[in-house]
């Protein structure tokens, strides 16, 4: 049985290869994640309540976004808690701007499943390039 680190470490690579279904697959069905831009100027900002929901957190970030930089610098595991944080550098689609963000994300697992995640990060930079 894999470790929550591990379980999370396996989300990463996915989402670096564009393997979201896997992330879907792993998460809980009742998982919650939270962005931490405000959606009102962030399309992928925002709570996101389910799978369904937390797909729909991926195609908002997709339709607005070109990725060009992601990567995790570290990871840091206590019990059911793991956080990482790195790096995402973005392109907005709509204004041609970029951002880079370095970021920390907080995972809270329930038996080997990740049951809720935050992303904290520079909002008010990260908001500049979507206006």
């Amino acid at each position: 049985m894999k470790t929550n680190k591990e379980i999370l470490v396996a989300m990463y690579e996915a989402f670096s290869i564009g393997n979201i279904p896997y992330i879907l697959d792993t998460v809980s069905e009742n998982f919650i994640w939270t962005d931490s831009s405000d959606p009102s100027l962030v399309p992928h900002g925002g709570t996101y309540h389910g799978k369904n929901e937390f797909g729909q957190f991926f195609q908002n970030l997709v339709n607005s976004v070109d990725t060009t930089l992601f990567e995790v610098d570290k990871y840091i595991a206590d019990g059911d808690t793991v956080a990482a944080y790195g790096k995402h550098r973005v392109i907005a689609k709509k204004t041609g701007k970029e951002s880079l963000i370095e970021w920390v994300m907080v995972w809270i697992f329930e038996n080997g499943r990740p049951v809720k995640g935050k992303n904290y990060y520079d909002t008010r930079h990260h908001t500049t390039i979507f206006a």
